[in-house]
């Protein structure tokens, strides 16, 4: 048997963790599925996350992390800011139509964790005000006359987007999403 570095372990929960946590939902999986399902020994998984509140943060954080390079990426391959914030609605309609989709885990773990000082529910909380900046600063960019509104409007839409396509048809709803953004930035970012 090939032993893991404590990095491979460490990937291995967190990617395990991961897909149990967003198709069942974080408190409904236990450490003692984690570990199963990982195939590891108690002590492999606990070193890595002493309690599940770290591996519930991690998994958040993970996630976040992951929304932006692929939203950075998309937009990256346009010049003007406003196909570039649009590019991220697209990438929301693709999101929301596939078959694996289960929500937004940012709203998901706000769900689960409405208490304020919890870790995951902390971590959640930034990534939308991350994304909230991220727009704004595109917004400006864009040479919006109120960049802070178009962002708050933007992520307004975001999060109904995925929330609806949650529970309706995503494919309809990520479409939907796309017009919406589209509108509002056109008439928040007239351009030149």
């Amino acid at each position: 048997m090939v032993r893991r570095t404590a990095e491979e372990n460490r990937r291995n929960v967190l990617e395990v963790a991961t897909r149990l946590f967003y198709t069942r939902g974080i408190r409904a999986v236990g450490m003692d599925t984690v570990i199963k399902e990982c195939a590891v020994g108690n002590a492999t998984v606990y070193r890595q996350f002493p309690t599940k509140d770290a591996l519930a943060t991690a998994y958040v954080e993970g996630r976040a992390d992951a929304w932006f390079e692929r939203m950075r990426e998309a937009a990256g391959e346009h010049v003007d800011p406003r196909d570039m914030l649009i590019a991220v609605f697209e990438v929301l309609a693709m999101d929301c139509a596939g078959s694996g989709y289960r929500g937004c885990p940012m709203l998901n773990t706000n769900t689960e964790f409405p208490e304020g000082q919890h870790p995951a529910h902390l971590a959640a909380v930034t990534h939308k005000q991350q994304v909230r900046d991220w727009f704004c600063s595109l917004a400006v960019d864009a040479g919006a006359e109120d960049p802070g509104r178009i962002a708050e409007e933007l992520l307004i839409v975001l999060n109904g987007a995925y929330a609806t396509a949650a529970v309706l048809d995503g494919g309809t709803y990520g479409k939907r999403a796309v017009d919406m953004a589209r509108r509002l930035i056109a008439e928040a970012c007239p351009g030149t």
